[in-house]
């Protein structure tokens, strides 16, 4: 997909999208696709920010993972 073929569309203030959801819905994702965005790592994740609207930013602290 070339910059050229996206179309953006902002959602209006009653909620309504303004998105051509059934193109979406039958675009089928090509393994290429797939390698436009690189893996993420735990580096990445330790620079992580959650951003809420109306809240302040927050750093992601990742759950530590229980050993069973």
């Amino acid at each position: 997909m070339n910059e050229n073929s996206v179309v953006f569309s902002l959602t209006s203030p009653e909620g309504t999208i303004h998105s051509d959801l059934q193109r979406v819905d039958a675009h089928i994702i090509q393994p290429e696709e797939y390698e436009e965005i690189p893996e993420i790592t735990e580096e990445d994740l330790t620079h992580a920010v959650i951003k809420r609207p109306g809240q302040p930013d927050q750093p992601f602290v990742a759950k530590p993972t229980q050993a069973s």
